[in-house]
């Protein structure tokens, strides 16, 4: 089995649970659901775990109550933590789900937005086959941290991005030298969109790759997932579920399809796991499978 690393963040996700969305200067109630680790890194290692797919999970650990709960999970899921700073608390992200199942993050950050290269000592960035990297870590200064350290990979390391809804926020230059790594891009429909200023879909889809020479797949939701590349391209539907909260479901989606590719499946198959555990995921109340 290729050895995977899962680098980014760790939060606390607090859920809230409300009819609609409120008007500015309105005043609603909410139900609150549950306080519960999240962040795409953890998620993405929940399900590669949920899987039983071995692999490493990099998620920086700061001081306060929140790194404090942080700490303890890892720890009982059997994660080792390998970045440890005592400058400031992890972040956390107030998650507003809608009767419909959409979600709505308002995220207050913390540490796990401030990496640094001397964090990397513990990691051994050349043992790993794949490594997966979100988007929401590489604004400002951690990205050029992060990119730094990836420079360093094996050759024959693939990367896995996930673009995130804050792609547009990630200096250019990071994402140029990002996509020049042997990096498979994984990113919803919109964020493919923003990233290379091309509203049509295969036409960004090819404009990517043109960059990338490696494989691209975009999540469409209930249109399912779109994979390209230079041997096989298409459409994986998905099946129609009863949507809860929608908490989680690109993350899930992309740990299925590292999974997925881990296990030697082709990319449409790989699209076919990653749809298969997004779906199981929004049934569910947030983004942790059991």
């Amino acid at each position: 089995m290729p050895k995977i690393l899962v680098m980014g963040a760790a939060v606390i996700d607090i859920i809230l649970k409300l009819d609609k969305l409120p008007k500015s200067g309105e005043d609603i109630t909410a139900e609150h659901k549950e306080t519960v680790v999240g962040g795409c890194a953890y998620n993405v290692a929940n399900v590669l775990k949920y899987l039983k797919v071995k692999h490493d999970l990099c998620v920086p650990v700061g001081i306060g109550n929140y790194s404090n709960i942080i700490k303890q999970q890892l720890k009982e899921d059997g994660y080792d933590v390998f970045i440890e700073d005592c400058s400031e608390d992890n972040g956390w992200n107030l998650s507003i789900v809608e009767s419909d199942g959409e979600r709505t993050f308002i995220t207050v950050p913390g540490i796990e937005t401030k990496w640094k290269e001397e964090w990397f000592k513990n990691i051994n960035i050349d043992e790993y086959d794949y490594i997966y990297v979100s988007g929401y870590e590489l604004e400002g200064a951690s990205g050029e941290s992060i990119v730094n350290l990836l420079q360093n990979k094996k050759q024959k390391c693939t990367i896995v991005f996930d673009a995130s809804p804050r792609i547009e926020y990630i200096d250019k230059n990071v994402l140029d030298r990002l996509f020049k790594m042997g990096t498979i891009i994984h990113s919803n429909r919109k964020e493919i969109s923003v990233l290379i200023g091309e509203e049509n879909l295969d036409a960004a889809i090819n404009k990517v790759y043109d960059i990338t020479k490696k494989p691209v797949v975009v999540t469409r939701g209930k249109d399912g997932c779109n994979y390209y590349s230079e041997k096989e391209s298409g459409n994986v539907p998905t099946e129609t579920v009863n949507v809860k909260d929608t908490i989680g479901a690109g993350d899930s989606h992309t740990g299925g399809f590292i999974a997925g590719l881990c296990m030697g499946l082709s990319l449409e198959k790989a699209c076919e796991l990653g749809n298969s555990i997004a779906s199981k995921v929004v049934q569910n109340q947030g983004s942790k499978l059991k």
